[in-house]
């Protein structure tokens, strides 16, 4: 009997140090895991997210600079016309914003104009720039006559002063820009009415495809 008793106790003994130490050490433990885990299922899950928009990126196409560079200019210089053909763009600048009348002249307008363009036209790094002088059909009279006899003198030496412009204002590199005199011959619209005259004299800024 005495020795039943003896044993019992030694079980009871037992069974409280197992649950103690189940309480002090296992438990704490097994919280502890389960924490992780949750942590774990929460990375996991962020992971997955970052998968799906990272594939979702690769579908995505981006747009060339040449995009943002003609929606800047549409957005940022009120008075001009944008046109764009895959690489190139075309810039269609009023000679009556540019110069004074009878004059080959930049204006300060026309200056302002020119400047802002530029600073845009920059990203777009190691591209040939061509600068296109028009004129309306009407003759050249007056003072301006002697020294610019025909509309391809005239619209040669417009074209000539804007590049000047750029390169010694706005620091453009000359070795990318050139100048073509069209004169009267290449208008858009009819000469017949001023409105059409007015658009037709023009300078157009070609940034030229790779």
């Amino acid at each position: 009997m005495g020795k039943s008793i003896a044993c019992f106790l030694i079980l009871i003994s037992l069974l409280a140090g197992f649950g103690y130490f189940y309480m002090q050490e296992y438990y704490p433990l097994r919280a502890e895991l389960f924490e992780y885990k949750e942590e774990n299922r929460t990375l996991l899950s962020v992971i997955n997210e970052l998968k799906k928009d990272l594939e979702q990126g690769d579908s995505v196409v981006m747009k060339p600079a040449e995009d943002y560079v003609a929606q800047d200019m549409r957005d940022m210089i009120d008075g001009i016309e944008v046109e764009q053909v895959r690489e190139e763009i075309s810039i269609i600048l009023p000679g009556k914003k540019l110069f004074p009348p009878g004059s080959v002249e930049l204006s300060q307008e026309g200056k302002d104009m020119l400047f802002k363009i530029a600073n845009i036209l920059k990203e777009l790094k190691g591209r040939k720039i061509m600068i296109e002088g028009h004129t309306d059909n009407t003759k050249i009279s007056g003072s301006l006559k002697k020294e610019y006899p025909t509309n391809w003198d005239l619209s040669a030496k417009r074209a000539v002063n804007v590049i000047k412009y750029l390169i010694s204002e706005v620091g453009m590199n000359p070795e990318n820009l050139s100048a073509v005199a069209y004169g009267e011959y290449h208008p858009v619209v009819s000469n017949d009415t001023k409105e059409g005259r007015n658009k037709n004299r023009r300078i157009v800024i070609d940034v030229l495809p790779r």
